[in-house]
């Protein structure tokens, strides 16, 4: 870090007598120059604070001066990171269902969305499946519904009789009938 030296200036000071006589005083200390990387951080910060809330750009405020206040980045982005380390909570996984894709604390509980491996003509999923919990109980998304386990087991036996009766027709197809 660069040296900060106080600065002394000549002012005026008026006695009581109304005599004005001359007075030096201390000046605080001139911030430092900014370095080239402290001016590209700088300019990188204001950029960022386009279209962002007014909480983000208070952040970005409190960094930024800083910075200007050290005169380079690199201590005051180190510190930034150390204090953002440390405020990370830890990546647990959830301790109510094993199913649950969620982590740390938490009380919606959702699975890893699963389709079958093929798509439709207009590539979108086909048969999208995933199971949740949002305090009313284990509900498995299927056909756009919110079923329970039993309800979803009956529609999975309609599709695979639905499917079991598409590959007969397929096969009357080959068959030439």
């Amino acid at each position: 870090m660069m040296a900060q030296h106080t600065a002394t200036a000549l002012t005026n000071a008026t006695a009581p007598t109304g005599k004005v006589h001359p007075l030096l005083v201390d000046l605080p200390p001139a911030p430092p120059a900014l370095t080239a990387h402290a001016v590209w951080v700088l300019d990188g910060i204001e950029k960022a604070k386009e279209g962002q809330d007014e909480n983000y750009c208070a952040f970005l405020d409190v960094v930024a001066r800083e910075i200007r206040k050290a005169g380079d980045a690199s201590g005051v982005l180190a510190d930034v990171l150390a204090v953002l380390e440390k405020a990370k909570t830890p990546k647990t996984s959830c301790g109510v269902h094993s199913w649950c894709v969620e982590t740390g604390d938490h009380y919606d509980h959702i699975s890893a969305c699963i389709s079958a491996t093929c798509t439709d003509a207009y590539g979108r999923e086909v048969l999208p499946v995933n199971v949740i919990d949002w305090g009313m109980g284990v509900k498995v998304g299927l056909l756009d519904e919110d079923l329970t386990p039993v309800e979803a087991r009956g529609r999975i036996a309609d599709i695979r009789a639905h499917l079991d009766t598409v590959e007969a027709l397929v096969a009357d197809v080959e068959a030439g009938r």
